[in-house]
């Protein structure tokens, strides 16, 4: 399987036309069955008709926040300047979950069933999300 790469992240052929349109147009992409309409993240075969129906379809970016954690520590030495940070697991509106960072409020504001949106800023390589 060929590759294509994200900064030095790999991504596989599955998940390439995500990473293509975000890095082209902002895009915010799932895979959707055009059988029975499920979306899914990252790319799938339907649980009920397979890979033949799967699409790469354009979607809202919005969701709200299932769970969070904040770090205080940089794990990366890109992150050194945003401590303290908040990492969390979306439940984006079609239905998926996508990990992510928030940003745009600060970390000790943060709350699980907050309503946020993928934003896309200068260098962002990763969707980021803010609060609606």
């Amino acid at each position: 399987m060929s590759t294509n790469t994200i900064g030095e992240l790999k991504v596989g052929d599955l998940d390439a036309p995500f990473w293509d349109a975000w890095k082209a147009d902002e895009s915010f992409l799932l895979h959707r069955c055009s059988s029975c309409g499920r979306h899914d993240w990252p790319a799938s075969c339907c649980v009920k008709h397979g890979a033949g129906p799967m699409e790469w379809v354009s979607t809202s970016g919005e969701g709200v926040i299932d769970t969070f954690t904040v770090f205080y520590r940089a794990y990366i030495k890109e992150l050194a300047e945003e401590v303290p940070y908040a990492v969390a697991v979306v439940r984006l509106d079609e239905g998926p979950y996508f990990h992510t960072r928030i940003v745009g409020i600060e970390a000790s504001e943060v709350k699980s069933g907050m309503r946020v949106r993928v934003r896309k800023g200068a260098g962002d390589a990763f969707p980021l999300f803010t609060p609606v």
